[in-house]
């Protein structure tokens, strides 16, 4: 019994660590996926989704790791036409002036067990920050994978909530940005 259950132990390890031989280069699948964000709107909870982004997931296991997200802004959903709109517009994302944000790894660390922590720089309008995020990559048997993960900022940070809405006691200043993105190898990978 012993005797198969190494193979057996061999093999899934080398499944799960399969994606990560080389460079593998992974893009999301937006409909498998999402990415939301909640706060509070005078003080009561209200969250969104950004319904189109993309990305490109590159895990490699000699260190060479790295991942690039943007996110159409004008894609915000909060199942409220009115706010939706009011989002969109100058005072918050400013999607004409700024379509989209976008976030840029610097490093990509492991932290054992499917766990990482990523550091890169985050764009939202015209503000660039650094920030960390720790996430989960957990291959799938169909060939896919998932990452997911979370991470607190301040809007106020990134210029978004101008004039009145500046005021936390209107919209909160914390945001909470959730993701769990499936991933699939990218073609000629």
């Amino acid at each position: 019994m012993k005797r198969m259950m190494v193979p057996l132990l061999l093999g899934l390890v080398g499944l799960l660590l399969a994606p990560f031989a080389g460079a593998g280069c992974w893009v999301s699948v937006p409909a498998l996926s999402h990415i939301e964000f909640s706060t509070t709107q005078a003080g009561a909870p209200f969250q969104g989704t950004f319904r189109d982004y993309a990305g490109l997931v590159c895990m490699d296991a000699g260190g060479d790791s790295h991942i690039r997200v943007s996110v159409n802004t004008a894609s915000v959903d909060t199942q409220l036409p009115e706010l939706d709109t009011a989002l969109r517009g100058p005072d918050f994302f400013g999607t004409r002036r700024w379509p989209q944000a976008l976030f840029e790894s610097e490093a990509v660390r492991p932290m054992g067990q499917g766990r990482y922590r990523v550091t890169g720089k985050l764009t939202l309008r015209d503000v660039t920050h650094e920030v960390s995020v720790p996430f989960t990559f957990t291959p799938a048997t169909d060939g896919k994978a998932r990452l997911e993960g979370r991470l607190r900022l301040e809007r106020l940070d990134y210029h978004i909530g101008l004039g009145q809405w500046a005021d936390t006691r209107w919209v909160g200043n914390q945001v909470k940005l959730t993701f769990s993105i499936v991933v699939k190898p990218a073609a000629g990978k």
